[in-house]
């Protein structure tokens, strides 16, 4: 009797702790990081003996109620490549807009990046090329 009172014990336990759910509080700080809501795009790596060939800011007002985009082209020498690219948000409240690779790239001599705003908010991004 007494062997099965463990047995029995011992799977109410195990029950127990396999559907424990952790309070919420020791996931806010993973959840709820409301520091930094920027939308950089970071494509490809930087290695040693990589250096920055460009740099550019790419800036354009906002519309009242309107979508306002830009699509701009970058180049390296034919010798280079680009090994990572970072289109860096300047706006860091979840007001920026957003990038997003068209054409090239890392790997390749050329990239277009197309710049995409939110509803009545401008464009404001820091371009930075890496190559090689």
């Amino acid at each position: 009797m007494i062997k099965k009172c463990f047995v029995l014990l011992a799977l109410v336990a195990a029950i127990g702790i396999a559907t424990y759910v952790p309070p919420a509080k020791y996931l806010d700080h993973y959840a709820a990081n409301t520091t930094n809501k920027s939308h950089h795009l970071i494509a490809g790596s930087r290695l040693p003996g990589d250096h920055l060939y460009y740099q550019e800011y790419i800036v354009k007002s906002s519309s009242w109620l309107q979508i306002v985009s830009v699509e701009k082209s970058f180049n390296v020498s034919k010798n280079l490549r680009i090994t990572q690219l970072q289109a860096l948000d300047q706006k860091n409240n979840g007001n920026g807009a957003y990038a997003k690779i068209v054409k090239g790239g890392p790997g390749t001599s050329n990239v277009t990046i197309k710049f995409k705003s939110q509803r009545s908010h401008g464009i404001n991004f820091l371009v930075l090329l890496y190559a090689r």
